[in-house]
Parts: structure tokens; C-alpha cells; sequence
């Protein structure tokens, strides 16, 4: 794939996570996503201790949250490039 096809290729991509999340349905999913998943990764056991099984997975889901950003983010960089 050349350079220039594969720039479209994520314009396109980074446009339909914008047209996405910038309706009010997305809005709304994209703040509560944030809330349950914006916080901390580390969780803890009752006793204190860090839960590492559950602060994995708590650093995936926060990891898609953060891809869902940046895929927005790119849009409004990339969007006059088009």
C-alpha cells in the first residue's frame, strides 16, 4: 500500500470515529466510557493489595478509550489535509 493510500485509508477511518462520536448518542456513550473507564488502572483486592488479573484488564479497556480519542483527535488534525 502506498504512503498516500494508507493516509486516506486512516483520514477515513479517523473521520467515521468523529461523524460517530459527534452525534448526541455518541456523546453520551463516549462520557459514560470515560467515566467507567477514564480512572485509574490499578484495583485493589479487599485486602489492599493490587489485583493484578483485574488492573490488566482495567489497562484494556482503558486502552481502547484512549485509541477512541486519539482516532478523534487524528480527525481534527488530518481533516484539512483531505
Amino acid at each position: 500500500m502506498k504512503q498516500s493510500e494508507a493516509r486516506k485509508q486512516y483520514q477515513r477511518k479517523a473521520a467515521a470515529f468523529e461523524r460517530l462520536f459527534n452525534t448526541p448518542d455518541g456523546k453520551f456513550v463516549l462520557e459514560e466510557l470515560e467515566k467507567t473507564f477514564g480512572g485509574t488502572t490499578l484495583k485493589k483486592m479487599p485486602d489492599g493489595l493490587i489485583d493484578p488479573n483485574t488492573s490488566i484488564a482495567a489497562a484494556g479497556c482503558r486502552e481502547v478509550l484512549l485509541y477512541i480519542q486519539m482516532m478523534r483527535k487524528a480527525h481534527a488534525v488530518t481533516a484539512g489535509d483531505s
